[in-house]
């Protein structure tokens, strides 16, 4: 068994372009720290709804396919980690 089978179905289809697609976000925002989070993410990141809704997707992703949560983990861990250094002031950072 491959780790992305693509058997030609609907579902395959959508794991495999979802893979891909995290991965380019995945590159996207981690490729340079002077690329910019959308401020609609910024700032829903200091409501706890949010974050919670957040988990929810990479528990629901990891439900649908264990590859496609763990790639969703790993955006949503990049993700989380960026906002709490980026809304740090500078003087507490060590």
């Amino acid at each position: 068994m491959s780790w992305l089978v693509l058997d030609g179905t609907t579902d395959s289809v959508f794991r495999t372009l979802f893979v891909f697609v995290g991965i380019l976000v995945a590159v996207y925002y981690s490729s340079l720290m002077e690329r910019p989070y959308h401020q609609k993410l910024a700032t829903l990141y200091l409501q706890p709804w949010w974050r919670v809704l957040v988990i929810l997707l990479v528990l629901f992703a990891t439900l649908w396919c264990p590859r496609v949560g763990i790639l969703v983990a790993f955006i949503v861990f990049l993700y989380l980690n960026d906002m709490n250094t980026l809304i740090t002031p500078i003087p507490h950072l060590s």
